[in-house]
């Protein structure tokens, strides 16, 4: 059950509040008549007080519960009927790949095959993390000094892994243009009606090329309303700018990540795809059934009751 406007049960406490001050705190009138003697109340009652007096907190009992359950009502609970997934509940991801000639260097992991390159590091891990996305659409963009779309969005994950393997420094003009990368992807999931847009971008250094900034391509991110998540591949301290990586990932709602050898990039995008698993993993009521007319009647009904005990079995004469 939800509350289309939960904030309303806020009035709970207020209702609480006015009716102990009503009932129980506030000042009793003092009668005409007092009694001094219990002993004389019980000669004109009998031994033992009657039901009537011991029950007499049941009118007001059910008039606490009336006025409740219509502070409830006006909150407008719901119980869904219909649950649906809808078409575009999954993700559609761009993977934007750093290509220059320092992805050319080796990792230097502990475990790692002597001579493996940050470029054969990440083919592995991106080639695995493509084929967890099954039901999703993947892209592919890489960038040296410019950028180039390898693949554009599409379920077919043995096509993007093939373009993955064939990746080699070399393909565009040497240099780092993180800015134009990111915007190429932003412009793929442009008018994507996927739940869950994202860009994951993995670069091993620091912009240096290329007319569109890293930050004005977070921005466009933002205005879009997708999600980057960044990954530093480094082997030395100031090898990547974290300052604006981490800043291109805040401003969309993202993560900045850094890794320096396989296993550590592996560990990066495995927890990327569980936190967009999460997103969309969420369960969507598409028809509702109003619970607010039965409560209304039923504090109807209960106040009708109390009305009716008070004109009957609990009626005072003057």
């Amino acid at each position: 059950m939800i509350f289309a406007t939960p904030w309303l049960l806020g009035l709970l406490p207020t209702v609480a509040i006015l009716i102990a001050w009503r009932w129980w705190w506030r000042p009793r009138a003092t009668t005409a008549l007092t009694v001094t003697d219990i002993h004389l109340l019980t000669a004109v009652q009998g031994p033992r007080l009657g039901w009537r007096i011991r029950m007499r907190w049941v009118p007001r009992a059910l008039r606490v519960i009336a006025l409740l359950l219509l502070v409830i009502a006006i909150a407008r609970p719901q119980r869904g009927l219909a649950l649906t997934f809808l078409p575009e509940q999954g993700i559609d991801i761009v993977l934007v790949l750093d290509l220059s000639g320092s992805m050319s260097q080796p990792t230097g992991g502990p475990g790692e095959r002597s001579g493996t390159s940050k470029l054969e590091a990440a083919r592995t891990v991106v080639e695995q993390f493509i084929n967890t996305l099954e039901g999703n659409r993947v892209g592919l963009v890489i960038f040296q000094a410019r950028s180039l779309v390898m693949s554009p969005l599409t379920v077919d994950r043995a096509a993007v892994q093939r373009n993955v393997k064939t990746l080699e420094p070399g393909l565009l003009p040497d240099g780092t243009a993180i800015g134009l990368g990111i915007t190429e992807g932003l412009n793929l999931l442009r008018t994507s009606e996927a739940r869950s847009r994202v860009v994951v971008l993995l670069t091993d250094g620091q912009n240096n090329a290329g007319e569109v900034q890293p930050l004005q391509a977070a921005q466009l991110g933002k205005a879009l309303g997708i999600r980057i998540y960044t990954i530093g591949f480094v082997q030395r301290a100031g090898d990547v700018d974290e300052t604006v990586l981490q800043r291109i990932a805040t401003e969309t709602g993202g993560s900045y990540y850094n890794a320096s050898t396989q296993e550590e990039l592996g560990k990066v995008y495995d927890e990327i795809g569980a936190l967009e698993r999460s997103f969309i993993g969420e369960r969507r009521f598409t028809r509702y059934q109003e619970l607010s007319p039965w409560l209304v009647a039923v504090s109807l009904a209960i106040l009708t009751a109390e009305a009716a005990l008070r004109a009957s079995v609990w009626r005072r004469y003057p």
